[in-house]
């Protein structure tokens, strides 16, 4: 799909915006602004510098882009481990509150093909704050439904990125398989196969944006073992799953983005309330 050329952010971490630039050696100071005008005689030219504006949030993302480069995977068709992922395309958004961000936690699923046809699934975890204007707010979505004891091994993956796994989940493999079931899962109740294309029906879900352009840091990143997992359902054909935290999501127009609270036939579902255990 084609890149986003005019729009806004949907999604935007400075804080990981800025470590990014800092672990690369990435200058995302104010730029300097520079005046001429003619000197007396009309000889030569006076210089001076005026204010300095800060960079906007394009002009810092297209500065990490351009310096990331090829380190971040777009087709998909380079083996794991990918450092950064970037695309174009639909992204589904939900709630998390099993994660270090507590009850303002975000995740972020994304369903791509490699340019060879592999299946590619991300799934990324952030923060509702990082909704510029507070597009979508933590009220939007009901608590209400499954949700996974996986929750505190995720929360150990982000916040140590990828680094620890004391889980019983303790392979990438069995714990990305867990943050895919969460992505697709989280909430249903009853028939999982009564929420299969109909995400708004399943509580935390907040809302889908179509042709959307991303851009994030990965934490790991696996193929899964052919014969090893028996996925089903809206699981069924996962076979690369890349987790990690979204940097930035732009859209093309508030028009793309569908918020399911704005949906009638979305279920308050307040009595099935579930609350997960808070992370300790």
């Amino acid at each position: 799909m084609r890149r986003v050329d005019a729009g806004s952010y949907l999604y935007w971490s400075d804080r990981r915006a800025v470590e990014i630039a800092s672990d690369n050696g990435i200058n995302l100071s104010s730029r300097l602004n520079w005046t001429f005008k003619a000197a007396p005689q009309g000889i030569g030219a006076e210089v001076t510098k005026r204010d300095r504006p800060d960079l906007t949030r394009r002009e810092k993302a297209r500065k990490i882009e351009k310096a990331i480069g090829a380190k971040a995977v777009t087709t998909f068709d380079s083996p794991p481990p990918a450092r950064f992922a970037k695309g174009v395309g639909q992204v589904h958004i939900a709630r998390f509150t099993g994660g270090p961000e507590r009850d303002k936690g975000a995740m972020f699923h994304m369903r791509t093909t490699s340019g060879s046809g592999q299946q590619v699934d991300l799934v990324l975890f952030g923060s509702m704050d990082n909704f510029p204007g507070r597009t979508l707010r933590p009220s939007d979505a009901p608590e209400a439904g499954w949700f996974s004891s996986a929750w505190y091994a995720i929360a150990e993956l982000v916040e140590s990125r990828g680094t620890r796994n004391t889980s019983q989940w303790d392979d990438p493999e069995s714990l990305s398989v867990e943050a895919l079931n969460i992505a697709l899962n989280q909430g249903n109740t009853g028939d999982p196969a009564d929420h299969e294309g109909r995400p708004w029906t399943r509580g935390y879900t907040l809302a889908h944006a179509d042709n959307s352009e991303w851009f994030a840091q990965i934490y790991t990143d696996v193929v899964l073992t052919e014969g090893r997992w028996r996925l089903s359902g809206n699981m069924a054909g996962a076979q690369r799953i890349l987790v990690g935290a979204p940097v930035w999501v732009r859209t093309a127009s508030p028009e793309s983005v569908i918020r399911y609270a704005q949906l009638q036939d979305r279920p308050a579902a307040r009595s099935r309330f579930r609350r997960p255990p808070s992370v300790r």
